[in-house]
């Protein structure tokens, strides 16, 4: 059918069904369809959203549109261009499967190619650890920035852990038992002597965050908090970063957002809070793939063989039967370990909060 008798709505939603759905990574292309939708609600509310949305609507204005609007929320290009393909894997696909008769171009984000170049020091890894656990609704950060930190493990492999099916015999197994490993490998990497205090007696599901209880219930002797496993990251780590900014702000962990045109933005003042002026909007400076990249460099000042430092991280090229049991020979990664409470000492120089039992 021509695309200007197809609703988009309809093609994402086969797309998702159909196509998504069958990839391993399939989480991601979801959520940036969820930004796809905030963004349509927001035209919707100012009179703006094409009705029907056919898909012969998307036009470069729409798109320029959705990438000021995810700027604005302080989207980096990398996250823009992740969502854009959103929007031009399933009109592409619709196109492929016939559904559609032509497409219209969905171009890409300005530097989404940049080289990412942002680590943090110690120190600044020691404010986050402290903001993290400062806030007891994020303490979950606290822990998955320690194993991030002790592992060079993957985002979404430290995320998905699992202690029951994961942890055994000091070793944490990314990969965990029936998943396919991808092109993105997830490691199996020694639990060094820091990190090993904060999962001793974990069970299930290791990254939990925790809910607060409302009043009422408190009052009927329920805990002040409750926990619940959590399958995403993103968001409350920004919020620890914005934390840690307030506590350092010379560590360069937020700056002002500005819009389109380059000028600064502000919020409104809180009145229920007895704000008398207007504040900063504030975009948070780094993600939890920072933390990947400063241990990586980390490892690499401190000499760690190449070889170890990918394997710890999945790089490993190793092939063969053989690979399967490399962690378990006595000396595997034993330099990757010693940099990395090489590393946790330099952060005792700051803070102790990622030693047992904290203050």
């Amino acid at each position: 059918m021509p695309p200007t008798e197809v609703l988009l709505q309809e093609v994402i939603a086969q797309w998702l069904e159909r196509h998504v759905s069958e990839l391993s990574d399939g989480r991601r292309y979801a959520d940036s369809v969820l930004n796809w939708e905030r963004f349509w609600d927001q035209l919707r509310r100012q009179n703006q959203l094409p009705d029907p949305l056919v898909v012969s609507a998307i036009n470069g204005r729409i798109v320029d549109a959705f990438i000021g609007f995810r700027r604005a929320e302080g989207a980096t290009p990398p996250t823009i261009s992740r969502d854009l393909a959103a929007l031009r894997g399933p009109i592409n696909w619709a196109l492929k499967e016939e559904i559609i008769t032509s497409a219209p171009r969905v171009k890409d984000v300005k530097g989404k190619d940049a080289r990412k170049e942002l680590e943090w020091s110690p120190e600044q890894v020691a404010v986050i650890l402290e903001a993290a656990w400062a806030n007891e609704a994020r303490r979950h950060v606290h822990l998955f920035t320690l194993i991030h930190c002790s592992t060079h493990g993957r985002t979404e492999a430290i995320v998905e852990l699992d202690a029951d099916a994961q942890i055994r015999d000091g070793l944490i197994y990314f990969n965990r038992p029936g998943r396919v490993q991808t092109r993105k490998r997830r490691s199996i990497v020694p639990i060094c002597p820091t990190l090993a205090p904060w999962l001793e007696g974990v069970k299930g599901k290791v990254i939990r965050y925790r809910v607060p209880t409302s009043e009422g219930t408190r009052a009927a002797g329920a805990p002040e908090f409750y926990e619940r496993p959590t399958n995403e990251i993103r968001n409350a780590f920004r919020g620890v970063l914005l934390d840690a900014h307030a506590r350092r702000p010379d560590l360069g962990f937020a700056k002002q957002a500005v819009d389109d045109d380059g000028r600064k933005v502000w919020l409104p003042p809180r009145v229920k809070l007895g704000d008398q002026e207007r504040r900063p909007k504030l975009q948070a400076i780094g993600s939890p793939n920072t933390l990947r990249h400063t241990i990586h460099t980390w490892h690499q000042r401190q000499g760690v063989p190449q070889a170890q430092i990918d394997a710890a991280a999945g790089h490993s090229s190793e092939q063969g039967s053989g690979a399967n049991y490399t962690h378990m020979r006595p000396e595997y990664l034993q330099e990757f370990i010693a940099s990395t409470e090489v590393f946790w000492r330099a952060v005792d120089e700051h803070t102790s909060v990622h030693r047992p039992h904290p203050t």
